[in-house]
């Protein structure tokens, strides 16, 4: 296994756990809406991960990070609040990145196969 091989593999693994403090916290945000520390949890899972992905390659899950970080960036503003459609937004979008993170696991498919 080659160092980058390594590095994306300490990425996916990083990256998976920082989802399920994601998915934590926005599940806390429901009943606490307001609560800066469960904010910045989002944020700061969103930021590493977008800032992970894109050193370790995964431009894909990086871009789309960026927006979702975009979001809580203002949320940490104060220039949006908490609320259920955004919280659902953002669950989504977790289950997305999860789902990019997968799809980078799974083996390459022969453009002719197709």
């Amino acid at each position: 296994m080659s160092q980058d091989d390594m590095h994306r593999m300490a990425f996916k693994e990083e990256a998976a756990e920082l989802l399920g403090e994601l998915e934590d916290s926005l599940l806390a945000l429901e009943d606490q809406p307001e609560d800066q520390d469960l904010i910045n949890r989002v944020f700061r899972a969103m930021h590493t991960i977008k800032g992970s992905g894109a050193m370790f390659g995964f431009d894909d899950i990086a871009a789309f990070t960026h927006e979702v970080e975009t979001v809580f960036d203002k949320v940490r503003n104060g220039l949006f609040a908490v609320t259920k459609p955004l919280l659902d937004l953002t669950l989504a979008a977790r289950d997305h990145i999860k789902s990019l993170l997968d799809v980078s696991d799974a083996p390459d498919v022969d453009d002719e196969v197709i």
